[in-house]
């Protein structure tokens, strides 16, 4: 019996100990299956790094924390751009808590975009990609890019250090991206050979250091391969940056990169209007400013003030415009309403007939009425029972509505102008009602000037304003005259050119 009592205990435990681990080996089965997938959101930094790239990325950033993802993931295609934005960028990326921040080279991580690049916690690449050349240039007195000195060199020598450090980058190899002076060795040594314990160490060393070495740990390290030649500026492809140790892993797309990073839920930052209308006029400044001082100079060249120190005031203004533009978001169209009624006030009170600014008041007013237009208010005309497989249809529908309404727009205020309002008493009417029959022509009117008088002008010409002339009985008289184009102070002498179908022409009478 207690044999039998001793087996059963056996078996009982035999058992338990073989359902214990089969269990365990399903848990972690499910565990592995049931891994909890990782939330990103994407910032894309494309184009020159510039303040507009710096403003968008720390915005971005800041919308990014709030969904509280597990990667930032940052894709970048840049050829850099400015040192300064550049550092803000880095110390921007570096200050993020929580999120893990992860670079994704796109195409190239040239010069401040291996600087951004390596300010993450990883770095990653897609195929047939670069990334390296950090030395600052600046344009010479011969027009050539030169490599700036050491001042400039030594805080970014020192900042990839503190980046190599933080986020477990080889040191020495990012330091080689920006001094071109700096050669880099890797040495290879067999230790403990023949033995079962053998393995090979390798150290990578600065070239001037290796010179140094004694003649028998020369022996010990054998040759050394170069990484980075001396005169040369560390620049790596996919492959290259994987076997440095730089990059963690080379993918063929997007998809598959998520995939290995078992990314499922992910969304992207996008760049609002105020960051793509700074960052199109920080691509074009240089161009703004070199019109804009070419046309101050002209204007300082010519007598009062006219057209061209309008149009310098105005470009140099577009370029300060530029560094406000981020903040300005979503007021844009107020600020085209205001700036086209403006021009409209300087059409008919400053510049009458010449047409640029009021052509102008009409584009920003068109253009603030279709950014602040919301599709969302186009009413959709397609019953949701209806089965359609026409998508474009409630836009086409949606269109018919503005037209229409376009179209209602205009005919009320013309048919009431028309029928409604002449109707209305004499004091309620903003329309004039005086009897035309005791109407002057114009052509008639100008028929008391003869061409070749000379006459004041009593206000600026720009190109329309008044001018007095002596009538035959010996009296003044006010016309309204206009120039072919010439800005003509008040108070000057102007002769009289050509009377044309009702308009007087003036020239400058320069006796």
């Amino acid at each position: 019996m207690k044999i039998i009592t001793k087996i059963f205990l056996f078996l009982a435990f035999l058992a338990t100990f073989t359902f214990a681990d089969s269990t365990t080996v399903v848990d972690t089965a499910k565990t592995e299956i049931s891994a909890p997938k990782k939330q990103a959101v994407w910032i894309k930094l494309e184009g020159d790094v510039d303040p507009a790239m710096y403003e968008f990325c720390a915005r971005a950033i800041g919308e990014a924390i709030e969904k509280k993802p597990d990667y930032i993931v940052f894709e970048i295609n840049t050829f850099g751009g400015r040192l300064d934005a550049a550092f803000d960028l880095v110390d921007t990326i570096m200050a993020v808590k929580g999120p893990e921040t992860i670079a994704l080279v796109k195409k190239k991580a040239i010069s401040a975009g291996s600087l951004i690049a390596l300010a993450c916690k990883r770095l990653y690449m897609l195929e047939a990609t670069t990334i390296g050349d950090c030395a600052p240039i600046v344009q010479g007195g011969d027009g050539t890019p030169q490599i700036v000195g050491e001042k400039i060199q030594s805080p970014l020598r020192a900042k990839f250090r503190n980046l190599a450090q933080r986020n477990n980058y080889p040191e020495l190899l990012a330091s080689s991206f920006v001094t071109p002076e700096l050669e880099v060795l890797e040495l290879t040594a067999t230790l403990d050979k023949g033995t079962p314990t053998q393995r090979d160490t390798t150290l990578i060393i600065e070239g001037k250091k290796f010179a140094v070495l004694d003649s028998a740990e020369k022996k010990f390290w054998g040759s050394p391969k170069i990484l980075v030649k001396e005169g040369e500026l560390l620049t790596m492809t996919d492959k290259e940056a994987e076997e440095l140790g730089f990059s963690r892993g080379t993918f063929k797309n997007r998809e598959d990169f998520e995939t290995k990073l078992a990314i499922e839920r992910k969304s992207e930052v996008e760049t609002n209007t105020g960051e793509k209308i700074a960052s199109a006029i920080a691509a074009i400044s240089g161009i703004l400013l070199i019109l804009g001082f070419g046309a101050l100079y002209i204007e300082f060249k010519t007598p009062g003030f006219g057209m061209f120190g309008i149009i310098g005031i105005i470009l140099i203004g577009i370029v300060f415009f530029g560094q406000f533009a981020p903040q300005l978001d979503g007021y844009f169209p107020a600020i085209l309403l205001v700036a086209g009624v403006i021009l409209f006030l300087v059409e008919i009170f400053v510049m009458p007939c010449t047409f640029l600014f009021g052509i102008g008041g009409i584009a920003c007013m068109i253009i603030a009425l279709i950014m602040s237009f919301d599709t969302a208010n186009i009413p959709e005309y397609v019953p949701e029972a209806v089965e359609t497989t026409f998508d474009a249809t409630p836009w086409l529908f949606g269109l018919f509505f503005v037209l229409g309404s376009a179209a209602i727009a205009l005919i009320i205020p013309i048919a009431a102008s028309k029928y409604l309002i002449p109707l209305l008493p004499e004091g309620w009417t903003p329309m004039l009602k005086t009897d035309m029959e005791t109407a002057v022509s114009p052509t008639e009117a100008v028929q008391e000037v003869a061409i070749g008088s000379i006459g004041t002008a009593k206000t600026f010409l720009r190109p329309v304003g008044q001018a007095s002339f002596t009538m035959p009985d010996g009296s003044s008289k006010l016309f309204d005259v206009q120039t072919h184009g010439e800005i003509i102070e008040a108070g000057q002498k102007v002769k009289i050119e050509a009377v044309q179908e009702g308009h007087i022409w003036v020239i400058l009478d320069e006796r």
